[in-house]
């Protein structure tokens, strides 16, 4: 079958493994996992902003600065991520100024905020961070482990990576749950319109 090698054939391969060996069940198989990585990238992006927000807005409150990043002593990696930002922009020909450089920093780098960093602990979560989760009671490990397991899917789904034998159900009620820790109602809203349930009910 053509398609078979226009998609890559030990990409469907992959899939056929699961089907088999019946490429027509593989390539419907492919199909919804396309589906469903597109249903969930609507509630991901939600919590990359709402996680974006929240977090910018306590930190610009500690450090009284919109480019508080100057001041927060961050970890390598994090340091690094922001000069590629800012000289992404440069480059672009767009202005490099904090609202811009926040804006094109990754889920990844938000959610390695709540690791243990250059004692993230002790000088961002507990002087901060914790009030950009509300609804949250737990500690910054639990929280970033949380994250951190989106961040995978994420990056998955943006790299168009197979995600179908992952237990999606627990994935997006995950997602909720961390909605929920910073906004209760961003939560509601966003599990009402959540395409995730009617996808998965109509898996191959």
């Amino acid at each position: 079958m053509r398609l078979r090698e226009v998609l890559s054939v030990a990409r469907i391969a992959e899939y056929e493994a699961l089907c088999d060996g019946q490429t027509r069940a593989a390539l419907r198989l492919h199909c919804w996992n396309t589906e469903i990585c597109a249903a969930f990238y609507g509630p991901l992006q939600y919590l990359e902003v709402g996680l974006r927000s929240a977090l910018s807005r306590e930190l610009v409150r500690l450090f009284q600065r919109t480019d508080w990043w100057e001041e927060a002593d961050l970890h390598f990696g994090a340091q690094r991520k922001i000069s590629e930002v800012s000289d992404q922009l440069r480059r672009q020909g767009r202005a490099a100024t904090p609202e811009q450089i926040e804006n094109e920093l990754p889920f990844g780098f938000w959610a390695s905020l709540l690791g243990p960093g250059n004692n993230y602990d002790q000088r961002l979560w507990r002087t901060a961070l914790h009030r950009a989760f509300p609804g949250y009671r737990g500690g910054r490990r639990e929280l970033h482990r949380y994250l951190d397991h989106l961040r995978v899917l994420r990056n998955k789904i943006a790299h168009h990576c197979p995600i179908h034998h992952r237990h999606l159900q627990a994935d997006h009620q995950t997602i909720l749950q961390c909605l929920g820790y910073i906004d209760a109602d961003l939560a509601c809203w966003v599990d009402r319109y959540s395409r995730v349930p009617g996808v998965l009910a109509c898996r191959p």
